[in-house]
């Protein structure tokens, strides 16, 4: 009788310390449970963090590829404009140089060039006169135009009109050739546009 009261005893300490343990294995089975939750739900919001930063950075990448797309799409319009409008400014010069030279107060005008360019020679005695091949006609009406001055004429490479006076004593040439003028035009048009015109 004895014997199995201090085994029933025994048997209610053991079945107490059993249950003590599996409490206290309970509370720290649920404090780690909710360690490992925290620090999921820590990380899923540092990736939703990231994922968020991330898709931001992309919208932002996007966005100013779009822009300077769309500046180079419109500097390159404006280029377009800008040739467009020169071809045509340098068409109507050309046409008009050419009118010029077909009209018949040329001769007069090429009197008066060569006029400009022997004033802008003082003391000069000689000079070579260039011109057009088909201006080459009016060399005495331009050598009567003059005097004073002994005049060579040779034909030059230019080709709308106008002529080059070229004095080798003095070492000074006149260049009023209409093709030089359309270069010069089309210099000072490059520095107000930015735009250079080629061909």
């Amino acid at each position: 009788m004895q014997n199995e009261k201090k085994i029933s005893a025994m048997a209610e300490a053991i079945v107490s310390a059993a249950e003590l343990e599996a409490e206290h294995m309970r509370e720290e089975a649920q404090h780690e449970e909710s360690e490992a939750l925290a620090e999921c739900r820590r990380e899923a919001g540092e990736s939703v963090e990231k994922r968020v930063a991330a898709a931001q950075a992309e919208a932002r990448a996007k966005e100013e590829k779009r822009v300077v797309t769309a500046s180079f799409d419109g500097r390159r319009e404006l280029l377009r404009f800008r040739e467009s409008c020169a071809q045509e400014v340098f068409a109507e010069v050309k046409e008009r140089a050419k009118r010029t030279a077909e009209s018949a107060g040329y001769p007069q005008l090429l009197c008066s060039l060569l006029k400009r360019a022997l004033s802008a020679m003082s003391g000069v005695s000689r000079a070579v006169v260039r011109l057009r091949p088909e201006d080459m006609a009016h060399a005495d009406a331009l050598r009567a135009a003059v005097s004073g001055v002994e005049l060579d004429f040779e034909e030059g490479d230019f080709l709308l009109g106008g002529l080059i006076v070229e004095c080798p004593e003095l070492s000074r040439l006149a260049d009023l050739s209409f093709d030089s003028a359309l270069d010069d035009l089309e210099g000072r048009f490059s520095e107000v546009t930015g735009f250079n015109m080629e061909g």
